[in-house]
């Protein structure tokens, strides 16, 4: 468990109350009890956002992100539009070619055709 994510109470009572521990485990005990004893000086908690590098690089990150989605969603969306657009025109202009053919079939035969017999 990440001690900087515990709640200000949680912080609060590892302070209060020390760690108990066996003779093997001194080290990482003691270890773990500065860091809450940082914590609860320093007000660090998951509550909380501390400056810290880590913290800079974390936000430069998220917003390179953020950019980066935000410039692909703009692509997408222009690319959309201009593949409707192209959808749009080639719709509207093989609807003016069958306008075209209807119109002619549409057209009764000039009176010289009709003269002519089939065989």
């Amino acid at each position: 468990m990440w001690i900087v994510n515990c709640s200000v109470k949680d912080i609060e009572c590892l302070f209060i109350n020390k760690i108990g521990y066996i003779a093997e485990d001194r080290d990482q005990t003691l270890q773990f009890q500065k860091v809450v004893t940082i914590c609860f000086e320093k007000g660090i908690n998951s509550e909380t956002m501390w400056l810290s590098r880590w913290r800079e690089i974390e936000k430069e990150e998220a917003m390179k992100a953020k950019k980066k989605k935000e410039e692909q969603d703009e692509k997408d969306r222009i690319s959309r539009y201009t593949c409707m657009q192209r959808l749009a025109e080639d719709e509207k202009r093989a609807t003016a070619e069958n306008e075209k053919l209807r119109k002619a079939l549409l057209r009764k035969p000039k009176q010289r055709e009709e003269k002519f017999k089939s065989l």
